[in-house]
């Protein structure tokens, strides 16, 4: 193949990439300005009659060199990199440690070369500590939306490779094809292994019979895949489809195989990524260390234990009283429009499984008619697993009902059970009585700890993932819980709060 046609394949990224740092950073360079500018006025325009006079200088130079240093910190936090995209709570992290440490520096320089001329405010260098991380960490929210709009329109896609034909690929296809931040277009799969390629394909006379030796588990329904060839030809599949990324979901793969794909695309401008299943290990719990030369990695046990209770508890009532607050204020605003919009109670009462299937009963704004609880032939229809226990268009929810559920004001009278310790704020959802007589025996793993009001998967996808993909998205938040993470799910839940099509 020749050298432009390889260069063809690196232009998207590269472009991608490009555009996506030097926007961000002008979104940067302009917030810090503003934020500065701010805390002057806040300082020394707003009810304070220090005068400055020449002093203002001092002011202005080092909001010039505390912005510059923030800038040169983000810089080397690759905090502009695209393919830290996805670091969430952790981009955040880097904002606030970037602008910690500027604030330190600013601090220094003024005592070394103006310790004998004049000192900055504290008041002011309170505001620059304050106002610039804020800034900026909310613009960039804002400003990664329409960067991607803008992406979008140029038609910048990613290009994805799965190696591996089976479940954990075709639950990476499905989530990643509805990601609404990247454009990814999933141009297919491919195989490592040949024989079960042919297997699958039906390449030859015996597949059937090859295809009944197969892990049971890696049994897939064949329609969602668009199989473009073995590992044998990956280097053509490359080259034909422009691939961007490749992410291999593949437990046959050896050391040696994946050192030779690397070595295929070391001169193209590909990501390449490996996906475990959730169900072997999980990064977060694995801990790196050396016993006498050797090198190992300690997998830590799964779930929330010793001091991390003590956290999340701190959480649930702090904010819980919050909440408790904001629902005593609406209540009176929200019962007289239920009240004038259907007859029937203000609060819908039901039974539900808690923490290791104790049974609680929990409280939310009533949205259906009264009676629907009763209706045997919806309800009938609503324990299907296949349907994830949700009706899209269900005839019994009340016109004001719709919009309680869009906005999720419906589960806010649940800070009730919150602050009864039947629920936390953060946590897998609590499951109807019949739901969770329904679990398999993997999924009961997710009752090991309180129910919550919102999770992982309600701010991942809400009602339109799958029932598969919502236990799985349950039991990473346990195998993986932080600080962070907690925080970071109850973040997207406010914001979640804006009407969302994808609730019902």
């Amino acid at each position: 193949m020749s050298e432009s046609k390889l260069t063809d394949i690196n232009i998207p990224n590269k472009k991608r990439e490009r555009i996506f740092g030097i926007l961000l950073f002008l979104n940067d360079v302009i917030f810090l300005g503003l934020a500065f500018y701010l805390s002057y006025v806040f300082k020394f325009k707003i009810n304070n009659l220090e005068f400055l006079g020449p002093n203002v200088r001092y002011y202005v130079y080092y909001s010039v060199i505390g912005g510059i240093i923030m800038l040169v910190f983000f810089y080397f936090r690759r905090l502009y990199s695209f393919k830290n995209l996805y670091r969430g709570m952790g981009e955040n992290q880097g904002v606030v440690l970037g602008v910690v440490a500027s604030i330190f520096l600013v601090i220094i320089f003024n005592y070394y070369f103006n310790r004998d001329s004049y000192q900055l405010s504290r008041l002011w260098i309170v505001y620059i500590a304050l106002l610039p991380a804020i800034f900026v960490m909310v613009s960039r929210f804002f400003a990664k939306k329409i960067i991607f709009r803008i992406l979008s329109r140029m038609n910048i896609i990613t290009n994805l490779l799965i190696i591996g034909i089976n479940e954990e690929g075709k639950r990476i296809a499905r989530t990643l094809s509805k990601n609404k931040i990247e454009k990814i277009n999933v141009i297919g799969f491919i195989d490592d292994s040949e024989k079960s390629y042919k297997a699958l394909t039906g390449a030859e006379e015996d597949g059937q019979n090859l295809l009944k030796t197969l892990d049971e588990n890696n049994r897939v329904d064949l329609e969602e895949f668009k199989i473009l060839g073995s590992m044998e030809n990956v280097e053509s599949i490359i080259r034909q489809n422009k691939i961007n990324r490749i992410i291999i979901s593949s437990k046959h793969m050896a050391y040696f195989d994946v050192l030779d794909l690397m070595d295929k695309v070391k001169d193209l401008n590909i990501e390449v990524q490996m996906s475990p299943s959730l169900f072997e290990f999980s990064v977060s719990r694995m801990k790196m260390f050396e016993a006498m030369g050797i090198p190992l990695i300690q997998i830590q046990k799964a779930g929330i234990r010793g001091i991390d209770i003590f956290y999340k508890w701190l959480i649930d009532y702090g904010i819980g009283i919050v909440i408790f607050a904001l629902f005593l204020l609406i209540l009176p605003f929200i019962a007289l429009v239920i009240k004038l919009d259907s007859k029937g109670p203000v609060f819908y009462r039901q039974e539900r499984y808690g923490k290791d299937f104790r049974k609680i009963r929990i409280f939310k704004f009533r949205t259906m008619r009264t009676g629907a609880d009763k209706e045997k032939e919806i309800i009938a229809s609503l324990y299907n697993r296949e349907e994830g226990f949700k009706i899209k268009e269900d005839p019994r929810i009340t016109r004001f009902g719709k919009f309680l559920r869009k906005t999720s004001l419906d589960e806010i009278p649940q800070i009730i059970n919150v602050i009864k310790a039947d629920l936390s704020i953060v946590g897998p959802r609590a499951l109807a009585i019949q739901e969770g007589d329904m679990l398999e025996e993997w999924e009961k793993k997710r009752m090991q700890v309180n129910q919550g009001i919102t999770g992982l998967w309600q701010v991942s996808g809400r009602s339109d993932i799958s029932y598969e993909e919502r236990m799985k998205l349950d039991l990473y938040y346990i195998q993986n819980w932080s600080i962070q993470l907690e925080i970071r799910i109850i973040l997207l839940t406010f914001l979640k709060f804006f009407p969302d099509r994808s609730a019902y």
